[in-house]
């Protein structure tokens, strides 16, 4: 080496300019520490201040390339970060993180772009209270946004894309989180994990990466899910222990593989920190459309209460649009409006329930069946009278009815269904005399007084039928 090379070398190695950039320390006027990123790949930062806020600039960025060293190390209580540029971290190997969250409070507001080799923003310690507003893009190999049990209140609002690659977008295990999604959220594993007390308002898009197979949409044990947007997993769109999915009019819920459900229902409760035990009661309320192998569908040991209200489109590709467990407990379904089932319906082991009030359409309310499995099953016709039912035919242990509607005519087939209600009479009957008012015999029906019982909502359209073994 010429000693003009060993000079220039020398020079280079030394020469303060071409030392990486660093974020500037300051104080605000009331005393607010402060953290600004004007450059960009600025070197890793790690700060234990409390209410620390750290700024950086569109353009500017913070940069680690390795797993062992966060970009963003966030170690104090009540920090903020506002990111318009870029916070990354390029090693490719597990366990690195652009931001770590090691205490309580976090609040990152991101318009620029937090990437990592492996998870961006990882909670690592501290007791809860999270917070991601997303209007950028969050990007990973591994999970998004993660944090575990034990951290709780977790919050994501999201208008930007959140994405993994192998992963899932946001893995939040801890009690209380919360997801508010306007934009994008995509996956490599279940889109969106969560545990116990889960809240969630979806007016975007959730769905797997192109090729995934066999995982969910949104996955939790217990909570609220409101869907205005797309819902999509290879499993399952949603897949719930106990709580409530609540899909409104322009809200899609959709399986698309091969033997999942647009909305699964879980036999136990899981929530990573309590004992597992029986999932309690489920409420599904569907408005727009679900569609999967079967609409709704319970793992074969499920025994919880079930009670589903449809005013929209329930398809089943498989042939059953519900099917509840062979022991499900006891379980309603209230049909109105516009509601349309394409396929058949098998509830369990309960005391079930069918309501039908309102209906929107003239037409048919099953080509198949609805089959009320053990129990003692009760149809409701809430809003119709005695004087409204046209035919009732009781044979093979089926019937076969139609009724008038404001619509026009209506017609259905049911199975082991026993007591017959009519809510503008307040009357009830079997099925043998209410059988016998249309066969032809000498048999008055004799109407017994009862309680209203469930006023509700109505219209139904099934196709298919399944045999039960």
């Amino acid at each position: 080496m010429t000693a003009v090379s060993v000079a220039l070398l020398s020079a280079f190695a030394f020469n303060p300019a071409h030392a990486a950039p660093t974020c500037a320390s300051s104080t605000a006027i009331d005393g607010t520490p402060m953290l600004i990123c004007a450059e960009p790949g600025s070197v890793p930062v790690s700060d234990s201040r409390d209410a620390l806020q750290v700024q950086v600039q569109a353009g500017a960025g913070i940069t680690s390339t390795n797993r062992n060293t966060a970009a963003l190390d966030l170690r104090g209580v009540g920090q903020q970060v506002s990111n318009a540029g870029r916070i990354e971290n390029t090693d490719t190997r597990n366990n690195g993180y652009a931001i770590a969250v090691n205490g309580a409070n976090a609040n990152i507001v991101n318009s620029g772009v937090i990437s990592s080799g492996d998870r961006a923003i990882e909670v690592l310690g501290g007791t809860g209270g999270m917070r991601v507003e997303n209007t950028g893009e969050i990007l990973a190999r591994r999970q998004a946004v993660r944090s575990l049990e034990g951290f709780e209140n977790a919050e994501v609002i999201n208008h930007g894309l959140i994405e993994s690659r192998d992963g899932r977008a946001l893995q939040l295990r801890g009690d209380g989180a919360r997801v508010i999604n306007h934009g994008t959220l995509i996956g490599g594993e279940e889109v969106v994990e969560a545990r116990g007390n889960f809240y969630m308002e979806n007016y975007g898009t959730v769905l797997l990466r192109d090729g995934i197979d066999d995982e969910d949409g949104v996955q939790f044990a217990s909570g609220e899910i409101h869907n205005w947007g797309l819902i999509q997993g290879s499993d399952d769109g949603v897949d719930i222990d106990e709580g409530l999915v609540r899909n409104y009019a322009t809200g899609r819920i959709i399986s698309t593989g091969d033997t999942g459900s647009g909305v699964d229902i879980d036999p136990e409760f899981d929530n990573g920190v309590d004992p597992i035990r029986p999932s309690g009661p489920l409420t599904i309320i569907n408005e727009g459309y679900i569609e999967g192998p079967r609409a709704i569908g319970a793992d074969p040991a499920a025994q919880s209460n079930v009670d589903i209200i449809n005013s929209g489109t329930l398809v089943g590709r498989s042939g059953a649009a519900i099917e509840l467990a062979p022991g499900q407990g006891d379980s309603t379904l209230t049909l109105t409006g516009g509601s349309e089932i394409f396929g058949d319906v098998f509830f369990g082991a309960g005391n079930d329930g069918v309501f039908i009030d309102s209906l929107g359409a003239a037409g048919v309310l099953s080509a198949g069946v609805i089959d009320g499995g053990l129990g003692i099953n009760s149809v409701r016709f809430v809003s119709y009278a005695l004087s409204d039912l046209l035919s009732f035919v009781y044979e093979d242990e089926r019937v076969e009815l139609s009724f008038m509607t404001a619509f026009g005519k209506v017609s259905g087939a049911f199975r082991n269904f026993s007591q017959w209600d009519f809510g503008v009479d307040d009357a009830r009957f079997d099925t043998l005399t209410l059988a016998s008012r249309f066969d032809g015999s000498n048999a008055v029906p004799a109407p017994a007084t009862l309680p209203l019982l469930l006023g509700a909502l109505g219209g139904l359209c099934l196709v298919g039928r399944r045999r039960r073994g």
